[in-house]
């Protein structure tokens, strides 16, 4: 299964991921300081994922009304563009990703240094600190990834 993962922030990612290996990993495609609804049309249009599996964002009180609102206009623009090319699509919060990552309650930086471990291939993609949002896009892929073998193996649905 093709799984595309979404890190909806302005410094978010996307990422295919299928079969346990990573295939591309790439910054959000963003015009004019928010998600380019055009550029994420064009990437899911070319990797032609099975399903689009996004973060599952929520405001924030601490980071501010801007912050806030910039996050929720970016994760409307990542749902619209899936649902206008009607991909499947899950919402996926991030306590239950980071969990089954071994990353709850772990700063951005781990997410990055696992992703690293993961996909040596893909190290260079994750080297710097602006790069955490690619690391959470393949890591959310992957999270999803591991909910279908669990769900087949307990014969449910994720």
């Amino acid at each position: 299964m093709r799984i595309a993962g979404v890190d909806p922030g302005i410094t978010g990612g996307l990422a295919l991921y299928a079969d346990g290996t990573l295939f591309e990993v790439v910054d959000m495609p963003v015009f004019d300081g928010t998600a380019s609804g055009e550029g994420i049309a064009h990437l899911l249009g070319t990797w032609l994922p099975d399903v689009v599996v996004v973060e599952h964002v929520q405001p924030m009180p601490r980071n501010g009304s801007i912050a806030s609102f910039s996050l929720g206009k970016n994760y409307g623009i990542v749902l619209g563009v899936a649902g206008a090319m009607s991909y499947p699509l899950v919402k996926i919060r991030p306590n239950a990703w980071k969990k089954r990552m071994g990353l709850l309650k772990k700063p951005k930086s781990a997410s990055r240094g696992l992703a690293t471990d993961l996909w040596p291939a893909h190290a260079d993609c994750f080297r710097l600190t602006k790069h955490d949002g690619r690391a959470e896009a393949a890591l959310i892929a992957r999270a999803h990834a591991f909910d279908l073998i669990h769900a087949a193996n307990e014969g449910t649905t994720p």
